[in-house]
């Protein structure tokens, strides 16, 4: 076992995924750095800055902002996840919320892949994204499945992720299985946000 072990550790690191987890690792922390600095200084100028943003954030009908995060995460992320985490906790049902949103995430993941099987109909679209993907793809063909782990938990483009392994035919049942992980994101990023706010 413990051979077996050391010969995985080996090629972990030969493949150079502890080097990806690190650097995702380190850029999630430089990320939730700045967060915090910006609003502990807009907090140091604002008293209540909590109400305000409650305030406007709750004029939002919740059924728009849902759809809004589902299109987002199934179109490449286009607004970051973070900033509905901190909505949710503004509804009067927050957990409800959080749990639709992690649902929503991983749904907009399954779909864009989806999309990427089915885009290879489209020659030109397909070429189109082949060449603005390329990147992804060689990162999908070097490190499979730890690829999928890291964007479903860390700032990684999830969607980009999925819509790759789409068009590149990775195994389905694999990165359903995989993108789980984007659920438990919410939740280990909501227990950090909702105390920021």
């Amino acid at each position: 076992m413990r051979k077996h072990i050391h010969i995985y550790h080996r090629i972990l690191r030969r493949k150079g995924i502890y080097a990806l987890a690190w650097r995702s690792i380190l850029r999630l922390l430089i990320i939730s750095a700045i967060v915090t600095l910006i609003f502990i200084l807009i907090q140091s100028h604002i008293n209540n800055l909590k109400d305000i943003l409650t305030t406007f954030l709750q004029q939002w009908n919740s059924l728009y902002v849902l759809t809004l995060f589902f299109v987002s995460e199934t179109i490449l992320g286009l607004i970051p996840p973070d900033f509905f985490i901190v909505w949710s906790d503004t509804t009067k049902h927050p957990i409800l919320m959080l749990n639709a949103l992690a649902i929503l995430s991983y749904s907009g993941g399954l779909l864009a892949y989806y999309i990427g099987y089915k885009i290879a109909a489209f020659p030109k679209i397909h070429q189109y994204l082949k060449q603005k993907l390329s990147s992804h793809f060689a990162t999908l063909h070097k490190y499979g499945g730890f690829i999928i782990v890291f964007a479903a938990l860390l700032p990684l483009p999830f969607s980009t992720i999925t819509m790759a392994s789409g068009m590149i035919e990775y195994p389905f049942k694999k990165l359903a299985l995989l993108g789980l992980f984007r659920i438990l994101r919410f939740y280990i990023y909501a227990t950090v946000l909702f105390q920021l706010f």
